[in-house]
């Protein structure tokens, strides 16, 4: 039987009183917590997530349990693991949780098999296709699941993943794109980039690498607050987007010699690597905003190094023959690991794509099997819901 693997259960009372705030600023999940009570939509459903655990998500999964899911198996993500918020939720009937704030990746992946060899389960949530590369088909099928990221996308078209079951792609609904991407990410990173380094944007020379959604979400808002923006995308129509919108645009390693921050936005893994070291301006900030730690090559980092050493929390330096690269919390995704993540009502708009799709998946027996988009009444239902018109 699946045991919590979390840092301190002590914490339990600390995250409840957490937890008070972040229910009064969230009242589209009172809504949905009000109607879940009556409909109970999920009533007998198992349901296994691998999806950040910090307080906004401990709100989602207290209207989960509203609308009558059986059992929840929550796994946490890389570096964004609120100690007490996953005491709090391990605490709680129905619930366990694997989430600890130092996990690795292979932490990460060990959790999601344990939780697997548990099932089965009816519905999953997903973020960076961590479920489904581990799940097995002659195991047992979901009913189906929703995928989160743009790495998850990317991981399950690059491994041909085709699920049996309908699995919907939060990020490839238009609600998710224009409003939790661009607006929600492109703030909490920036929020993130701040209070980790305490710097003034004015003036500072900042390169976004990746010019999707997120990537310019970020890239407009370091320019709004005075930062002078560069960008890199392998896709050059989206460099002349960005070049339109008013920032430098060039080939990667002319850009790096130019910069004093450099942050990765891709959904890709290794997209700095040690090779673009000899690059980089003595005292250069590195950081990343994707879903997944792998963005920056760490490890090749470390190959190359004389000395690494953490200098103060959450950041650390890489000292070389003749520089030194500072690396924020160790790659983890910046608005996490060192801020509160997206605001609370980018969340909520999100969460009310989750359920509304997981509801799909239930109701709708006519559903078609494998990856596809959200329908569009989901973005439409979310989208005025989000409003608060009533």
């Amino acid at each position: 039987m699946l045991k919590n693997i979390i840092d301190d259960p002590a914490l339990c009372d600390k995250g409840e009183e957490r937890m008070n705030w972040y229910r009064s600023q969230m009242p589209l999940m009172a809504s949905f917590k009000e109607r879940y009570q009556k409909e109970k939509p999920f009533s007998g459903k198992s349901l296994l997530v691998c999806m950040h655990c910090e307080p906004k998500a401990a709100v989602r999964t207290e209207t989960l349990l509203e609308a009558g899911v059986e059992r929840i198996v929550f796994i946490g993500n890389l570096g964004s693991t609120k100690d007490d918020i996953a005491a709090y939720l391990a605490a709680k009937d129905r619930v366990t949780v694997m989430a600890r704030k130092q996990d690795t990746l292979e932490d990460l992946r060990e959790y999601v098999r344990l939780a697997l060899e548990e099932g089965p389960y009816d519905l999953f949530m997903d973020n960076g296709a961590a479920i489904m590369q581990e799940y097995d088909p002659d195991s047992f099928s979901f009913l189906g699941g929703i995928e989160e990221t743009r790495s998850g996308r990317l991981i399950l078209d690059e491994k041909k993943i085709v699920p049996d079951f309908p699995l919907l792609v939060i990020d490839d609904s238009r609600v998710k794109r224009l409003i939790e991407n661009e607006t929600g990410v492109g703030q909490s990173v920036v929020d993130g980039l701040m209070r980790q380094t305490g710097m003034l944007m004015g003036g500072k020379k900042i390169l976004v690498i990746g010019y999707g959604w997120c990537g310019r979400g970020i890239s407009q808002r370091l320019r709004a607050l005075g930062a002078v923006t560069y960008v890199y995308d392998t896709d050059y129509v989206a460099m002349l987007k960005a070049k339109v919108e008013g920032h430098i645009v060039g080939y990667l390693e002319d850009l790096l010699k130019e910069v004093e921050v450099v942050i990765t936005v891709t959904g890709r893994f290794n997209v700095l690597r040690k090779e673009h070291l000899k690059y980089m301006k003595d005292g250069c900030i590195v950081a990343n905003a994707g879903h997944y730690n792998m963005e920056i090559d760490v490890q090749g980092f470390e190959e190359d190094c004389l000395e690494r050493k953490q200098v103060q929390e959450g950041i650390e330096e890489f000292r070389f023959e003749d520089k030194k690269i500072f690396l924020l919390q160790k790659g983890n995704p910046l608005n996490l690991s060192s801020g509160a993540g997206n605001p609370i009502e980018i969340m909520e708009l999100g969460y009310a794509l989750q359920l509304l799709s997981l509801e799909e998946i239930v109701k709708n027996k006519d559903l078609k099997k494998g990856i596809q988009d959200l329908p569009e009444s989901i973005n439409q239902e979310a989208a005025r819901l989000s409003l608060h018109l009533d």
